[in-house]
């Protein structure tokens, strides 16, 4: 009976016991149903908030990232430790922080990044917020060293190219920051980010038609870009061409007003006081300018359009306006070679030979990577800079210091070698060294009218004239006319340019050839 008995407790046990097992079998696998439903709820809502982030930001106005970072902060509400989220947040600050100087980016964007750092994002956010940070603190060796390292363990994205390439111009490394910056351009292509800071860098350098043609990249991706449209409004006010269109960036802005950040509103005083300078009005330049300052007292555009507005007025504060803007963005090219130009042409020659000391001090000891893998200085490459100061030395009467520049310029073989064998051709023209110009002036004003350069067929006229040659310094005037025309000469300097002409046949008793100058060149004024 005790056997019985406990067989049936046995059984009784085990029936309970087994109920009670289903019961937390079912208890748990509730649970880890409305888990993994809600961790998958979660994980899709992160996707569809992260790309909409990503999404909005690409097209890169202010509107467009605070629409971004309001799809973060909704993500935050359901996932606060979203680290790829967290970083791209960082990354959004710093744009607001860097590039547009939205109060309060700052202490976002480090909020954001150490978020992003505490919960270790991998993501290619957090290293390039962090990288631009130790920019912005001034560490660029630091910064450096950090993209190094993180490439060197295999790191590799745009946005650390770009990163990459904001180093290297803070070194001064031009070269190696342009390559660079097509590099994230090209890898990015759809972010608006990353082919509008390659076109600044490109402004910087004083390159007008190439920044154009690189912002033009940015509005093919999205027509309304602000940045794009007044960047390539400035770049051309500084050749003084298509201002339409830089007049359409400007009322482009003006719809946006409630839109405009910091950067943009001065970066738009900074066109509208270029423009001025177009027509000539320095006053109004002037105070375009200083309006534009009061809203980012460091826009380097505006502290450039308020120095070349000194110095059309000829005022002697205009040397150290352009000192000024040159100290807060020391490797960019078009400060120095445009400042010293303009210095220049106001006439003061001591100004703008110190504005290219100035330069030469800043890049003198950077070294720059050769096609060959060599180290090289960078002056050594750098024509545009040795034909600045060839044409300063020679207005200063120093001509053998002029040659000699000039002598750099063309070793240099860069872009402008054209414009450096015409310069040195034309001076040696004024000292009489006939042979030495020929043989410079003929490879860039070829009597086939093949040349591109209108002042270069004018020096060989000129040579031609002083060795008798009038017919054949006659077609080499017409072609540099020909081609002064279809560069938008106004038809006024032309006609002065053909009554000089006229005037030298006729002082060498030239009279016939006089009248069938005025003959052919007619048709060009009409």
């Amino acid at each position: 009976m005790g056997t019985e008995v406990q067989g049936d407790w046995k059984r009784r046990e085990s029936w309970k016991s087994a109920l009670v097992q289903v019961a937390v079998v079912a208890v748990v696998l509730a649970g880890a149903v409305t888990y993994f439903v809600h961790r998958g709820a979660v994980r899709k809502e992160t996707e569809e908030r992260m790309r909409a982030a990503r999404s909005a930001a690409l097209r890169g106005n202010p509107a467009d990232l605070t629409r971004a970072m309001a799809e973060l902060e909704t993500l935050f509400q359901v996932d606060a430790e979203a680290r790829d989220g967290q970083a791209l947040a960082a990354d959004i600050q710093t744009v607001l922080w860097l590039e547009h100087h939205q109060p309060g980016a700052d202490a976002k964007a480090r909020e954001y990044l150490s978020r992003a750092e505490a919960l270790d994002s991998r993501s290619g956010e957090r290293y390039s917020a962090r990288a631009l940070h130790l920019l912005a603190e001034g560490k660029t060796a630091e910064a450096e060293k950090y993209l190094a390292d993180l490439q060197a363990q295999g790191a590799n994205s745009p946005r650390l190219t770009l990163a990459l390439a904001l180093t290297l111009q803070a070194k001064g490394d031009l070269p190696g920051a342009r390559q660079a910056f097509a590099r994230a351009a090209e890898g990015a292509y759809r972010d608006t980010r990353f082919t509008t800071a390659y076109a600044e860098a490109l402004l910087d350098e004083g390159q007008h038609a190439q920044a154009v043609e690189v912002f033009e990249k940015t509005t093919s991706v999205n027509p309304d870009h602000l940045m794009a449209r007044l960047g390539a409004g400035l770049a051309y006010a500084y050749q003084g061409k298509k201002l339409e269109e830089a007049q359409r960036a400007l009322a482009t802005a003006s719809e946006k007003d409630a839109e405009l950040t910091p950067s943009l509103r001065s970066r738009m005083g900074a066109l509208k006081a270029e423009l001025a300078l177009t027509r000539g009005a320095t006053d109004e330049a002037l105070q375009e300018a200083d309006a534009a300052l009061k809203t980012v007292p460091d826009d380097v555009y505006a502290l450039f359009a308020r120095a070349r507005a000194l110095s059309a007025r000829k005022g002697p504060e205009a040397r150290a306006a352009f000192e000024a803007a040159v100290a807060k963005r020391r490797t960019a090219p078009l400060l120095y070679l445009d400042g010293a130009r303009s210095l220049q042409a106001s006439g003061d020659n001591t100004g703008a030979l110190a504005l290219l000391d100035a330069y030469e001090g800043t890049f003198g000891a950077v070294q720059v990577a050769t096609a060959d893998g060599k180290k090289v200085s960078l002056l050594e490459q750098d024509g545009r800079y040795w034909l600045a100061r060839g044409g300063l030395l020679e207005a200063a009467g120093q001509q053998d210091d002029a040659l000699t520049a000039y002598d750099k310029a063309i070793a240099a073989k860069g872009v402008g070698l054209a414009r450096a064998q015409y310069a040195k051709g034309a001076l040696l023209v004024l000292r009489k060294d006939y042979e030495g110009a020929k043989a410079l002036l003929a490879t860039v004003a070829p009597d086939t009218g093949a040349g591109t350069l209108p002042e270069a067929y004018t020096a060989m006229g000129d040579l031609l004239f002083a060795q008798s040659a009038y017919a054949a310094g006659c077609q080499h005037y017409y072609f540099g006319l020909v081609r002064a025309r279809s560069q938008g000469t106004s038809r006024d300097e032309l006609a002065a340019r053909i009554d000089s002409v006229k005037k030298g046949l006729e002082s060498a008793g030239q009279g016939p050839m006089a009248k069938a100058w005025m003959n052919e060149t007619g048709a060009l004024l009409q």
